[in-house]
């Protein structure tokens, strides 16, 4: 199967994935991330697509800070000097929020396809790779919200090569 099928196949699977876990009480959100590397001696760019539901499990008392789990699948593009490659992952996120509140935190994991192994100086070992993250979001109405995201994306040693990369970047966020 070729990567971009691949990609495909992942973009697909995340949809159905989210359809199934999104209850009725669940709100979907659609969002937009842009960013760049963070150290590296090449500079790299990303934009990336991604839907977001809640999943059903939920620790804290109603009124009171709360942690959450989400779902996500997204897809994008990374690039540098000329060249990109495209991905596609899925995440699991837990969140931390209190209601009254308009700042939550987020972290996660989950795998990521590469359409390449390697881009630019960098030698990424293979298609397959691990990506985790730490989010700070600010909610500016009840659908609107941007945050701030770091995130590190690499094989975890599947791979003889295992050139990383980390990524921060600015996300905005709709909520339906």
């Amino acid at each position: 199967m070729s990567r971009h099928k691949w990609l495909r196949a992942i973009l697909v699977a995340c949809v159905i994935l989210l359809a199934l876990c999104s209850g009725a009480a669940s709100a979907l959100e659609v969002g937009v991330r842009v960013g760049t590397d963070v150290g590296a001696r090449q500079s790299y760019d990303s934009q990336e697509l991604y839907l977001r539901t809640a999943l059903p499990y939920r620790l804290g008392e109603p009124g009171g800070w709360q942690v959450s789990t989400q779902l996500e699948g997204n897809v994008g593009r990374l690039s540098t000097r000329g060249e990109s490659l495209s991905y596609g992952g899925a995440a699991v996120a837990f969140w931390l929020a209190r209601p009254a509140a308009p700042v939550s935190f987020g972290v996660g994991t989950g795998p990521t396809y590469l359409s390449r192994n390697r881009l630019g100086t960098r030698d990424f070992g293979g298609p397959w790779q691990f990506t985790s993250h730490a989010v700070a979001r600010l909610d500016l109405t009840q659908a609107l919200s941007v945050a701030y995201r770091i995130q590190h994306t690499s094989n975890a040693g599947l791979y003889s090569s295992n050139d990383g990369i980390n990524i921060q970047a600015l996300e905005v966020r709709l909520r339906f």
